[in-house]
């Protein structure tokens, strides 16, 4: 059933959108199945053109170097297993004081090279260093050690143009950490967060390095397509029931479509009676509640039949709307296990 269903991701709006940032100094944050579009894929298109990959869990890294990619890749959440990371060439994100002594003794018993980076908290109150006496401890510490390289440092920003106010606020706190590291270090100085390039300015910043993750995959080109077809059509007469719990009454006569596709797949619940599918370049109102495997939609007014296509996802932020969340949900929610995966080069 679920060979009529295909997950297709366009990999030249990939790099439309990866030439439309303001800068070419990108770390592309692929966590999350790179956002629900393929971690795997992603990384493989990207792999020449960014200089960093960010990734949630060292699962996630060794998965990129699995698929031979040589590009460097820093886990931005807690890693502690040491041994695979240095196997790895993996970067660590060091989160407190307690945390880099620990790695520092540890390290004493190889010669090998740990790159980290350093997280500040400047406001987002999730993870990073607190304070800039914690701060200035590591680094002292630092320069004794001969297998640790200090090789970046960052925050994460909680908003961006929605508070600029607050913005300012954690950059002004973020600058004012960096104004303390010794001139013989020089790590790479990166920001992230939300449509933080938008409201930058990219001038002041131009030797910082910008995490970027949800922009790459749907600004300004929406880069993934679903596609399904219709497996079933059903004529069924007023006051017909459709769906678990009557999800639908029919209001007149109505012609039913079923598509094999359900919240298994990613397809959400909140868009029964309210989102729409595209059949023959027109608009069909998903109708009922979705089920775990098809959903249903009104094809009354369309000319069509059992086989022909049916676009069923476009726009995250169009769903968003629809089921009260945010593009982000719509897109990790995704799953292709059960679909075709295909890479297009146009559209």
């Amino acid at each position: 059933m679920f060979e009529n269903s295909k997950f297709i991701i366009n990999k030249s709006k990939l790099i439309k959108n990866l030439n439309a940032l303001k800068t070419n100094n990108i770390c592309a944050m692929v966590k999350a199945d790179a956002y629900g579009h393929g971690l795997k894929n992603i990384s493989l298109i990207l792999k020449d053109k960014v200089k960093f990959f960010g990734v949630a869990s060292l699962d996630e890294a060794i998965l990129i170097r699995q698929s031979g990619i040589k590009t460097p890749v820093l886990v931005v959440g807690i890693c502690n297993d040491i041994a695979v990371v240095l196997k790895n060439d993996i970067s660590i994100t060091i989160d407190n004081e307690n945390q880099f002594f620990d790695i520092l003794k540890r390290m004493d018993n190889t010669d090998k090279k740990l790159k980290i980076h350093i997280k500040i908290n400047s406001g987002m109150n999730r993870l990073g260093i607190n304070n800039i006496d914690e701060f200035k401890n590591i680094l002292k510490a630092l320069y004794k050690s001969k297998n640790i390289i200090f090789e970046g440092v960052f925050t994460h920003f909680a908003t961006v143009g929605n508070d600029i106010a607050y913005f300012n606020k954690q950059l002004k706190v973020f600058n004012e950490f960096l104004k303390t590291i010794p001139v013989l270090y020089n790590p790479i100085k990166h920001l992230g967060g939300g449509d933080v390039l938008d409201v930058i300015n990219i001038v002041d910043y131009k030797d910082f390095m910008f995490r970027v993750g949800l922009k790459l995959f749907v600004s300004p080109n929406s880069i993934l397509k679903i596609e399904s077809k219709i497996i079933k059509i059903l004529d069924l007469p007023k006051g017909s029931r459709v769906g678990y719990s009557n999800g639908y009454i029919c209001e007149k006569n109505t012609k039913i479509a079923v598509v094999p596709l359900g919240y298994a797949d990613g397809i959400n619940r909140k868009l029964a009676n309210k989102g729409y599918v595209k059949i023959k370049n027109k608009k069909c109102q998903i109708v009922g509640n979705v089920c775990m495997d098809m959903f249903f939609a009104d094809i009354t007014n369309i000319n069509c039949e059992i086989g022909d296509k049916v676009i069923v996802f476009e726009n995250s932020k169009i769903w968003a709307k629809i089921c009260d969340t945010i593009p982000y949900e719509i897109l990790t929610n995704f799953k292709y296990s059960r679909m075709k995966y295909e890479i297009i080069q146009f559209n």
